[in-house]
């Protein structure tokens, strides 16, 4: 499943043909392809880019693969990258996981896919440890409490307002109950002040969300709270309106 936040792969092999096949391969199914040809410039491209995942070869120029996982591991931004290396040299499958301590191992030569794959069930993983949710042109981020909107950050909300946005996405397309957004917020009982004050927090993050972002958080009396999500054709229909805007004589 494609997302429009899109992923960005780094891929470190100095085997050139390989390289440019796998890069076109994932450029393909939309996510963002970093390259490198040795270790030092895949550590300098991580460190730069920080890369939801890394394809990484065993044997490279300048070192094995293990300096490169060991200086990725203890590095706090991130050591948590999924590591996934992929080699020629069956024999090195054990040294992938004993000693570089990487996430998998994949021979080359198989179908591509089984690559791709792998990496996105790496990357599910990763999105549920880190308490990452996306949503059409959302991602919300609960380490740090951040929202990003077409990749980019966006705003960062207080915990109740990021929670009571999390519930609403992890939901939507369906209504959610005061009662049961009162119990994720905080676990305690509905009163009547509890409720206004429910109201109160919504209407908060609507205004730090801004208008168009906020219209999207809609109330109905009898069924509770919604998320909705604008269709892909209107999105798309926006930004042609505001691009032939921007064409247009002065």
């Amino acid at each position: 499943m494609m997302k429009m936040n899109k992923r960005a792969i780094l891929i470190v092999d100095d085997d050139k043909a390989w390289l440019r096949s796998i890069s076109n391969f994932f450029k393909f199914f939309s996510y963002d392809v970093l390259t490198a040809l040795t270790c030092a410039e895949g550590l300098e491209l991580a460190r730069r880019h920080r890369p939801d995942c890394v394809l990484l070869d065993f044997h490279l120029p300048d070192a094995e693969a293990d300096l490169f996982c060991s200086r990725i591991r203890s590095d706090h931004n991130l050591k948590k990258t999924p590591i996934i290396i992929v080699s020629a040299d069956a024999g090195r499958e054990c040294g992938s996981y004993l000693k570089c301590e990487a996430d998998s191992f994949v021979l080359k030569g198989g179908p591509l896919n089984t690559i791709r794959m792998m990496v996105e069930s790496m990357l599910r993983r990763v999105s549920w440890e880190r308490g990452i949710i996306e949503k059409g042109d959302l991602r919300l981020e609960t380490e740090n409490l951040l929202v990003f909107r077409n990749s980019k950050s966006f705003v960062r909300l207080s915990l109740e307002q990021f929670r009571f946005l999390f519930i609403l996405i992890v939901r939507s397309p369906c209504f959610v109950s005061e009662d049961d957004i009162l119990e994720f917020l905080s676990g305690a009982g509905i009163t009547p002040d509890k409720l206004d004050a429910l109201r109160g927090l919504a209407a908060r993050l609507r205004a730090k969300l801004g208008p168009r972002l906020g219209r999207r958080i809609k109330n109905k009396s009898s069924c509770g709270w919604i998320y909705v999500q604008p269709p892909e054709d209107k999105r798309r229909a926006s930004k042609k309106r505001l691009a032939g805007r921007d064409l247009s004589p002065k």
